[in-house]
């Protein structure tokens, strides 16, 4: 099993602050072994990417919104929906978004899904804002991801951009948010605003009535 050394570690942590840690100078293999289903963690150009447990808002959000795409794509044969730790690989690099949508179901692997996927979903937390908005959207468009959407709770807004738009972006403060990478999917931006959620159940009714 492949040992990262302490010499490859640059990260600077906050006692009780959600973090990035970064390992520089790990190779494919390396990451392969070091990674496992239980670590949230990336590859970009050598430097391993491991990100700190979610916060329970974020991951409400997160299965919120997986739930509403799973069932509209099982039940419209949309391809799958995949989050947590589930990751896509572009060229030397592989990316975990919290949400992501592949329509062709012969791209996903055992590990791996091979090349970029119809739709990402962010939900922004307070480790991650700076680099999903920043260095990780800028991989996302290089990738030529579908759609993307960024789901900022704080601001409360929906930020969508399309790649054959040239992804500029959109964004959606109330009403709803329509996916053309997932045809006839859609949320109202309220609902993630909410506290609590509201019912799945009620919201898929509404997605099912508004298509």
């Amino acid at each position: 099993m492949a040992v990262a050394t302490r010499a490859r570690i640059q990260v600077d942590i906050k006692p009780f602050h959600p973090y990035l840690l970064r390992l520089y100078g790990v190779s494919e293999a390396e990451f392969e072994s070091l990674a496992d289903e239980d670590l949230k963690a990336e590859y970009l150009d050598g430097v391993m990417i491991v990100h700190s447990p979610a916060t329970v808002r974020h991951e409400e959000r997160q299965l919120f919104l997986a739930t509403l795409l799973k069932l509209y794509a099982d039940a419209h044969r949309m391809g799958r929906v995949l989050g947590g730790n589930a990751v896509f690989r572009w060229r030397e690099r592989r990316l975990a978004p919290d949400v992501m949508v592949v329509r062709d179901e012969q791209r996903i692997g055992p590990k791996e899904v091979e090349g970029p996927p119809d739709l990402v979903v962010e939900v922004l937390s307070e480790s991650t804002r700076d680099y999903d908005l920043g260095e990780k959207r800028r991989l996302y468009r290089e990738a030529g991801v579908g759609e993307l959407w960024l789901v900022d709770v704080e601001g409360q807004v929906v930020v969508v951009e399309r790649r054959g738009r040239g992804y500029e972006p959109e964004e959606i403060h109330e009403g709803w948010v329509v996916s053309e990478a997932v045809p006839g999917f859609r949320i109202r931006a309220e609902w993630l605003w909410q506290e609590p959620l509201p019912s799945v159940l009620e919201c898929w009714q509404a997605i099912s009535s508004a298509g």
